[in-house]
């Protein structure tokens, strides 16, 4: 099945609508994404495009980055953030994937993270292992299973998460430069609208 089709803004806006489509009210993600998203703009776009992205959409008002959210208003910020930086990102695609990269290096940082840190220290396999439990740290949907298929090699399985492939590759990417891997490989496909599938590899 296709990753998703981003060809016009038109494309862009039925996928966001399609995956709204499919939320429940019980469930939300952290107030930390949000800040990831935000702060990717701005180091790439300036305050100006921060405040474009914000007024345009339903930010929640005094954002707490260890709050739960609704999904929708996150969705559209990041589709909305993802539309402003494809242009000097080289595309939509690769705009989701930049916002994934830094919403993993958010939540590594974050107080959340820093019990995973102290857990993994170094070992990018450790670290892989943990993110069922990470994922379950920041959201409360959605389900990841990790299955090996080398020391340095596996798949994850992602079943209903509602961020598209790209921004998925994006937070494992960051998640394994968080510990140092090397010469990072990461390739998802989308199995459904809500489900994919991951390819990831890395040396030491």
């Amino acid at each position: 099945m296709e990753r998703g089709i981003w060809n016009t803004p038109e494309d862009v806006q039925r996928e966001l609508e399609a995956r709204l489509a499919l939320v429940q009210p019980s469930e939300h993600i952290r107030g930390m994404h949000f800040a990831a998203v935000l702060d990717t703009v701005r180091f790439l776009g300036g305050e100006q495009a921060v405040k474009r992205i914000v007024d345009a959409g339903d930010m929640p008002a005094d954002l707490d980055p260890t709050e739960l959210y609704p999904v929708p208003p996150f969705m559209r910020l990041f589709f909305a953030a993802a539309h402003l930086l494809a242009p000097q990102l080289g595309g939509f695609e690769e705009a989701m994937r930049q916002i994934g990269v830094q919403g993993t290096l958010a939540f590594v940082h974050s107080m959340f993270g820093s019990e995973v840190r102290q857990q993994v220290g170094g070992d990018p396999k450790q670290l892989v292992n943990m993110l069922p439990e990470a994922y379950r740290m920041a959201i409360d949907f959605g389900e990841l299973v990790v299955e090996w298929t080398s020391a340095r090699a596996g798949r994850i399985h992602m079943r209903r998460i509602f961020t598209p492939v790209a921004y998925n590759e994006g937070m494992l990417e960051g998640a394994l430069q968080a510990v140092g891997a090397q010469d990072i490989q990461v390739r998802g496909r989308q199995t459904s609208l809500l489900d994919s599938e991951y390819i990831l590899s890395w040396d030491d």
